[in-house]
């Protein structure tokens, strides 16, 4: 009799076991349903993120351009030097410029729309003070075209360029200077106030992390820093970004070529 009931139980355990094991693949089925659910997420935030940056780029087409010139310019360099008159081969890697007569020269071979958008006042080519003047006006809604004003220092991007007007007490036949940023901008830890700013410029002076030596000028790469106020707006510049101890205040305009 035992053996007959452990016959007739066999079946039932049998069914007991695969009840069992399909609830335990139904669960798994499930699981992997809202994992796979959970998965298309971040696919999704993946597949726009990958789209965004596709605008962003045709938005930010200008700044590209010129920032992938100056890369070009300081690769194929293989001498400059500071001066007012530009004189560039760029076959042999010579570029001899000022400040401005470097990114009107980039400007020229990247984004020349944007060049001819800068006025010309007191030379035959936009200086200095022509790039801060029109930025400034860009910025204020009375002139557009082919120039994207950027307002705070968080905001700036490679590619962008930014102009100053020589300060009232620097004496110089300057009108001011102006450079291309390389890099994004970072918060000095050391100075609350002040924005690290990895640029590209011709100068006679050196920047802090400069890639010139100490007795060559011209074409190069230093750090520069912007001093901002409660807005976020540079109201002055340290020539030695975390270095210089004066702070020129000064009108400071940014923007970056379309």
């Amino acid at each position: 009799m035992a053996e007959w009931q452990a016959r007739r139980l066999r079946p039932t355990a049998r069914l007991v076991t695969v009840l069992v094991w399909i609830v335990v693949a139904v669960l798994v089925l499930l699981t992997l349903g809202t994992t796979a659910g959970r998965g298309r997420g971040p696919a999704t935030k993946a597949f726009t993120a990958a789209v965004v940056p596709a605008a962003a780029d045709t938005a930010s087409a200008g700044r590209v351009a010129l920032l992938t010139e100056v890369r070009r310019e300081l690769v194929t360099m293989r001498d400059s030097s500071y001066q007012h008159k530009t004189d560039v081969d760029s076959g042999e890697g010579e570029y001899n410029f000022d400040c401005s007569g470097f990114i009107d020269y980039a400007l020229g071979h990247s984004r020349p729309a944007a060049l001819k958008a800068l006025p010309v006042t007191t030379s035959t080519r936009p200086l200095a003070k022509d790039f801060e003047h029109h930025f400034r006006a860009v910025g204020a809604g009375s002139a557009n075209g082919p120039w994207r004003p950027v307002g705070a220092v968080s905001e700036v991007r490679p590619g962008a360029v930014i102009a100053w007007l020589k300060p009232a007490d620097v004496k110089s036949r300057n009108t001011g200077h102006v450079v291309v940023v390389l890099d994004t901008p970072v918060r000095n830890s050391a100075r609350a106030d002040e924005w690290l700013v990895k640029v590209a410029d011709s100068t006679a002076s050196r920047h802090a992390q400069d890639s010139r030596d100490a007795d060559t000028d011209g074409l190069g790469t230093g750090t520069i820093g912007l001093s901002v106020d409660g807005a976020g707006h540079p109201v002055g510049y340290y020539w030695r970004g975390g270095v210089s101890t004066v702070l020129k205040h000064t009108e400071i305009s940014m923007a970056e070529p379309r």
